[in-house]
Formats: structure tokens, C-alpha cells, sequence
């Protein structure tokens, strides 16, 4: 049984469905019907005999973050706020730290896809602009705007894909940098239009386009606040593979479906050493892959040998 505690979702035994959620905000309480609900600071809960959906919700008055996880562990998490272009107001960051945070706990997930609700787009257009307009410097470090969504995801164990159709702006775009691999439809876009209302990128934009397609297309980028699309990014090594539109979806879960067969523990390593080299010089980064590679051989699901000299 799930509970706040222990982050596990409420999977079914032997099917690839689990139970619907709805995250209320703090101080409402649980609303009685036919699916699981909780105030997310208050671990009671309600539980009917009927389960009618397929998904989990985590919500405040609106089903803003959509997650579903498959009998092969893998969680679709689905920014659901189409009407405002999947804008990042901050209870959609709210509510996605939670989603993040429990697929995070879940041992039943393996591999994390996030992505738009709708299959043509938009994943997101960045930051909610009407929230922004009024907020002053003090107030912006006292909420840490967007930090908390940040290391929720660049702090994650598992893996985390980003599926990208439709654009990705602002900080739709720096969210799909901090996942560990971004897929894009071929004619995606990505930019970083910050510039044009009067601010700059403030959640890694700056730094993790430069360290990835460097300085003179991070600067012609982001100071004429221009688009760059799918496929040429993916020519410049931020986006892992583009496809067509129609093929993107599956083909990211095909892809995610790859990475759940693996190990646990030794993609999680792999992804450790991967992500250190980002933070060192070569000879440490070597240093630290070898104790890596070293301490899983003490792993319980390692392959037998014979498959490691190719037999």
C-alpha cells in the first residue's frame, strides 16, 4: 500500500495497471470518490472498491503533473497544463517534485520518461510569465524559483528521459537539459527567449548549453533569443537522437524499455560515472569509473561471465 513515507505506488499485482492518485493542496481535505486521494501533507487517505482509471494523478485543483507507470517499470510522467502551453507555474512545479520524488522512491520504477500530455506538443513553454511580472529580487531567492525542480530531477538515482515535440522554451528547455537524455521530434523547438522579456536563463540554461554545444552558439542563441530545432541540436550532441513526430513516442519507450531490462544498480552506476565527468579532469574521472566498474562485481544480478568475453 502506497504511503508518503515509503513512496511506493500502489501497483497491482501481475498487471501493468496501478491506482489513481490526486495530490489536494495543504489544508483540504480528501474528497471522497472513486479513486485514491490524499492531502499530500497528510498521509491518510481514503480507499473505495473501485479503481476506474489507469493512471496517477498527482493534482492541486486541476490534474496538473499525469504519471503511469508499465508492468515493465517504466514511468510516464505527462506535464498536463495544455491551455497554458504546459507553462511552469509554480504548482506544476510543486506537484511535479512530488511526482518526481515518488517514481524516485518506487523500487517498481526503473526508468523515467517525462514529456508533454499531448503527443504533438507543446512539452512546455517555460516559465508562467503572469507569475513572474510582480516578483522582486527577495522574493525570488526566498521561493528559490525553479531550484527545488532542479535538484529533484539532477539528483535522481534513476534515469530520466525527456521526450520533447512541439517547443520547448525557457524553462521548458532547461528542464529537458536536466534530464540524463533528450529525445526530440525532428521539428521541435528549443530556445531560450528570456532575453526578450527583459531577464536571462536562471535554471542552468547559460551553463549547460555553453558545456554542451559551446560558447558562440550559446551566446547567438540566447542573446538574440533565436530557436534551434530538433535535428539541429541533435547534430550538435544536446539532443541524443531525433526522430518524426509520429515515431517519437514509442520510440523513446523503446528506448527506456532498453534501459528498465538492465541492472538497477549497475545503470545507476553507469549514470554516476557518466555524470561525474561533467565535474572533473580526466585522470579523477578515470580514478573514480574504475572503483565504479570494481564494485560492481559484488552485485548479485551480474551477468555470468561468459557473456562479459562475448559468448
Amino acid at each position: 500500500m502506497w504511503s508518503p513515507k515509503s513512496g511506493t505506488l500502489p501497483h497491482q499485482h501481475k498487471q501493468s495497471n496501478i491506482f489513481s492518485r490526486h495530490f489536494k493542496p495543504s489544508g483540504l481535505a480528501p474528497q471522497q470518490t472513486n479513486q485514491y486521494q490524499t492531502n499530500y501533507s497528510d498521509p491518510s487517505y481514503h480507499q473505495t472498491n473501485q479503481i476506474a482509471r489507469n493512471s496517477m494523478e498527482f493534482s492541486t485543483d486541476t490534474s496538473l503533473i499525469q504519471v503511469t507507470v508499465d508492468e515493465k517499470g517504466v514511468a510516464v510522467v505527462k506535464i498536463n497544463r495544455p491551455e497554458k502551453r504546459n507553462a511552469l507555474s509554480q504548482q506544476t512545479i510543486d506537484c511535479l517534485v512530488r511526482a518526481i520524488a515518488m517514481v524516485e522512491r518506487d523500487d517498481k520504477v526503473r526508468v523515467v520518461v517525462l514529456t508533454g500530455s499531448r503527443s504533438s506538443g507543446p512539452f512546455s513553454a517555460g516559465a508562467d510569465l503572469s507569475e513572474l511580472q510582480h516578483l522582486s529580487t527577495v522574493e525570488a531567492h526566498r521561493i528559490q524559483y525553479l531550484k527545488d525542480l532542479s535538484d529533484a530531477i539532477t539528483k535522481m538515482r534513476k534515469p530520466i528521459i525527456a521526450s520533447v515535440a512541439g517547443f520547448a522554451l525557457g524553462g521548458g528547455f532547461e528542464l529537458a537539459m536536466m534530464c540524463d537524455i533528450l529525445y526530440a521530434a525532428d521539428d521541435a523547438k528549443f530556445g531560450l527567449p528570456e532575453l526578450s522579456v527583459g531577464t536571462i536563463p536562471g535554471a542552468g540554461g547559460t551553463q549547460r548549453l555553453a558545456r554542451i554545444v559551446g560558447k558562440q552558439k550559446a551566446m547567438d542563441m540566447i542573446l538574440t533569443s533565436s530557436t534551434m530545432s530538433g535535428k539541429e541540436l541533435e547534430r550538435l550532441g544536446l539532443v541524443a537522437r531525433a526522430f518524426p513526430l509520429d515515431k517519437l513516442y514509442t520510440s523513446t519507450i523503446d528506448a527506456a524499455h532498453k534501459i528498465a531490462s538492465k541492472s538497477v544498480p549497475v545503470v545507476q552506476l553507469a549514470k554516476q560515472a557518466i555524470l561525474n565527468s561533467e565535474e572533473t579532469h580526466m585522470d579523477a574521472g578515470l580514478k573514480y569509473e574504475r572503483s565504479l566498474y570494481y564494485s560492481s562485481f559484488s552485485l548479485e544480478d551480474r551477468t555470468e561471465v561468459g557473456f562479459w568475453v562475448g559468448h
